[in-house]
């Protein structure tokens, strides 16, 4: 059985009964595009926005909170899993004497990622532990291999992911991790006519039976959860009061039309490489050397969607012919301006060429 299954497993068997809500954009202060994603256009990254300990387990005497989570999706053509653990260091504020106190978090499950294709699944756990040194070492350990991991160019560190993942399932058993509160959802494609679509908002998990909250009146201000003042006005933001009482996660997922360019350095450091070729006079090695190289380098990548790759190649040749043409020496253009530039014209002969490409890799 697979390290996703086991914690599945665990999350069927043990989870208490929960509620989990996405919340409408009616129901959140700040105004932001609800359009579902569709794959191959857009750039994705979770967060765990804020999570809130009720007072029903003896925390800090007995037992130690822990944040678990996992985010499973496909990247570059195989499905790989982020595994993400809260390190002692982000619950510091918490004690036994001010418990039921909400915790700030807004920490990156994910790095900005493309969704090109598949499903996007998200386990979270909030478990408690024996509360020892040795487990209290490990959990922070743990904490900061699993921070290596959220970071722009995902392909770079995307080997970690295993080992660090199968070291949270270690630490939960050896610190005889209880699950307080459990939560998985899957997300698809724009368009899939369920209710799980992919796409920019929040969504929370409480540790709550369904009569004991009404969903209506839960609203998001200041990346904090609340209970105000029901509708589609935004009185909420006036009346808002602290959720109290229930354990709960909440988490956003974010949408971007664009990566950060900067954080490719492969191909930023070849589109250099170009450049100072072109303004050594070198421009027919860089039609027959370093272009091919960063196509290749572009449409191999899994840190772009599918969009990106095409829209990439066809502005740094724009740009490379165009500082060629001028055979003059100027400022290298970082990779993220010549990002900005507008979409060049091409013709038939580039996209037979581009097709070739997507085929290719």
């Amino acid at each position: 059985m697979s390290l996703w299954q086991n914690f599945s497993e665990t999350f069927r068997r043990d989870s208490p009964k929960y509620q989990a809500l996405f919340l409408p954009e009616y129901r959140i202060d700040v105004d932001y595009d609800t359009t579902p994603i569709n794959a191959g256009e857009a750039y994705c990254r979770l967060w765990l926005v804020e999570m809130r300990l009720a007072r029903d387990v003896d925390w800090f005497r007995e037992r130690y909170p822990v944040v678990h989570a996992a985010i499973r999706f496909n990247h570059g053509g195989q499905l790989v899993t982020i595994p993400y653990l809260a390190e002692p260091g982000h619950l510091q504020k918490l004690s036994k004497d001010n418990l039921n106190k909400v915790i700030q978090c807004n920490y990156p499950l994910t790095p900005l990622f493309p969704y090109n294709d598949g499903l996007v699944e998200l386990q979270a756990g909030l478990f408690s532990m024996v509360n020892s040194d040795p487990i209290g070492k490990f959990i922070k350990t743990m904490g900061r291999f699993s921070e290596l991991l959220p970071v722009p160019e995902l392909s770079t560190v995307v080997n970690l992911a295993e080992p660090v993942y199968r070291g949270i399932e270690d630490l939960i058993g050896a610190g005889e991790g209880l699950l307080e509160l459990g939560y998985q959802q899957t997300f698809s494609a724009a368009g899939g006519g369920g209710d799980n679509d992919l796409k920019p908002g929040y969504f929370v998990a409480i540790l709550a039976e369904e009569d004991q909250i009404n969903p209506d009146n839960l609203c998001v201000t200041n990346d904090s959860l609340k209970v105000g003042s029901p509708g589609k006005t935004k009185v909420f933001v006036r009346d808002g009061k602290p959720l109290e009482g229930y354990s709960y996660m909440l988490f956003r997922i974010e949408k971007r039309a664009a990566q950060d360019w900067e954080s490719l350095t492969q191909i930023k450091e070849l589109v250099y490489q170009a450049q100072d070729a072109v303004f050594k006079g070198e421009y027919k090695k860089v039609k027959a050397i370093l272009f091919p190289a960063i196509k290749a380098k572009i449409f191999r990548s899994p840190d772009l969607t599918k969009a990106d790759r095409r829209n990439m190649v066809l502005k740094i040749r724009d740009h490379l012919r165009e500082i060629g043409l001028q055979g003059v020496t100027v400022q290298k253009r970082s990779l993220y301006s010549i990002m900005q530039r507008p979409l060049p014209v091409f013709d038939a002969e580039t996209e037979v060429e581009l097709a070739a490409l997507e085929t290719l890799f």
